[in-house]
């Protein structure tokens, strides 16, 4: 695809986004309207760009085709159409165009390139200003002030929400609700916990602390394969181990369903028996076609996690219903003074990131080692560790909690039989048992979902 730049006066144009736009359109017309609510001709820095858009647009107001066909004899009259190639031009974007349904996408960002191109040339014109003029400078800064506040009034920033707009958004949950449509926010497929927290919704920080070996990654992992179940699009960013581990624990998780369970460890080291090849050979067929995207320990910096998760949101289809963060003390932040501060930006990060992709945000948490030193290990909102900021911005923190891990361990070095009875008694009673601690919830109750969870095979269920 041919790329022509102004390099000229060096503003900022995304020529790629706007090549990838105008070939959408011509090939449908209806999509025009999308462009045309962003700011139309405007959208394109490139002049030949903002041309080829407003013919089209004055066709399609007229009732008349704009295809590479219909705009033959137009391109071939125009002078800065005739250096590109003419109607040649106009096939070749057609030819090479994205999917129409991603032409909101690319309208965005044409829109953001447009405020910098609006950004520098007010700049510009402060600066020279500042330097070729006798003009006040408190006058130059109030028309630079004016400049900007417009911007940020048409621009794709944020915008103030009326009452009218958020009670009509609210009561549109509490109908979907009511008629048992979820789709403003994800069940966890988890009934207990749904008993407790309804779902996970869409701008949502939700934390998930733990110990090492409580469950977390498990619970996490079923909410997301129930999520994908359910139809929603999910994101896996996996930190601690690769893709192809966390697909292990699925492929488990799956077999186990299907009442043949197979644990990871198994499966990576090979099925042998033709019996279980097949149901492990079912279970992929199953979980390879759940919409799930993951993100590697190649994007653990928090700057590449967000560019990483909004590039998955697009391939699948700008469409997300939960983002899984394992885990979040694993993200990197360049240039913090401290392990404190680097934690605290994180979790601004994370809540900030919801709100911006209006998608819950499900983050792992490691807990702090001093919860040990207690009698009683189940874990507190204070040992989130190395930062309240994580409590603060949480709108939900969730713990997982096994007594069968501590029970394991604290076997009685003796030949007592009372006393290794009765520890082999409390070990029974807390075998394969987990609890779910909801130790907050901005909209609702606090409490407990105790659930059955084979970690081996990452499998939840009710007791």
């Amino acid at each position: 695809m041919t790329q022509h730049f102004r390099a000229q006066d060096q503003l900022p144009v995304n020529v790629e986004a706007e090549q990838q736009t105008l070939g959408a359109l011509l090939l449908d017309n209806a999509r025009i309207a999308t462009v045309a609510a962003r700011g139309g001709a405007d959208l394109f820095g490139d002049p030949v760009h903002a041309e080829i858009f407003a013919k089209m647009a004055r066709m399609e107001r007229d009732s008349i085709l704009a295809s590479p066909v219909t705009l033959r004899e137009w391109a071939s009259a125009q002078e800065g159409m005739r250096e590109l190639g003419g109607a040649k031009y106009l096939a070749r974007l057609a030819g090479a165009s994205i999917s129409g349904s991603s032409v909101g996408h690319y309208a965005d960002l044409l829109a953001e390139t447009k405020s910098r191109r609006d950004l520098t040339l007010a700049l510009r014109e402060a600066q020279g200003a500042l330097t070729k003029s006798d003009e006040p400078a408190a006058a130059i800064a109030n028309r630079l002030e004016s400049t900007l506040l417009s911007m940020s009034e048409v621009g794709t920033g944020p915008k103030p929400t009326s009452m009218m707009a958020a009670v009509t958004k609210a009561m549109q949950q509490s109908m979907d609700a009511a008629q048992g449509n979820f789709g403003s926010f994800v069940r966890t497929g988890i009934p207990s916990l749904d008993g407790l927290v309804t779902g996970l919704y869409p701008g949502e920080l939700v934390l998930l602390g733990g110990r090492p070996s409580m469950g977390k990654t498990s619970v996490a992992l079923n909410i997301a394969l129930n999520a994908a179940r359910a139809g929603n699009h999910v994101v896996i960013c996996s930190l601690e181990m690769n893709p192809e581990a966390m697909a292990l624990r699925a492929l488990s998780e799956r077999t186990a369903e299907l009442g043949k369970g197979i644990t990871y460890r198994d499966i990576r080291q090979g099925v042998g028996s033709p019996a279980l090849q097949a149901v492990l050979a079912e279970a992929a067929r199953e979980v390879a076609n759940l919409p799930i995207q993951f993100l590697s320990r190649d994007y653990s910096e928090i700057g590449a996690m967000m560019a990483g998760a909004k590039q998955a949101r697009r391939v699948l289809g700008d469409d997300l219903g939960l983002l899984v963060v394992d885990y979040a003390q694993l993200l990197k932040v360049q240039g913090a003074r401290s392990r404190y501060d680097e934690v605290s930006e994180i979790s601004r990060t994370l809540k900030a990131l919801a709100g911006q992709m209006n998608v819950p945000v499900l983050a792992l948490s490691q807990l702090s080692r001093n919860l040990e030193s207690r009698d009683d290990k189940r874990p507190m909102m204070s040992d989130l560790r190395e930062s309240g900021q994580l409590e603060q911005d949480a709108d939900a923190v969730f713990f997982c909690y096994r007594d069968e891990y501590y029970i394991e361990r604290d076997k009685p070095d003796t030949h007592d039989i009372e006393k290794l009875d009765r520890w082999q008694r409390a070990l029974d009673l807390a075998r394969n048992r987990l609890e779910i601690i909801v130790a907050k919830q901005r909209q609702g109750p606090i409490g407990t979902a105790n659930v059955m969870c084979n970690v081996a095979l990452n499998r939840i269920w009710e007791g």
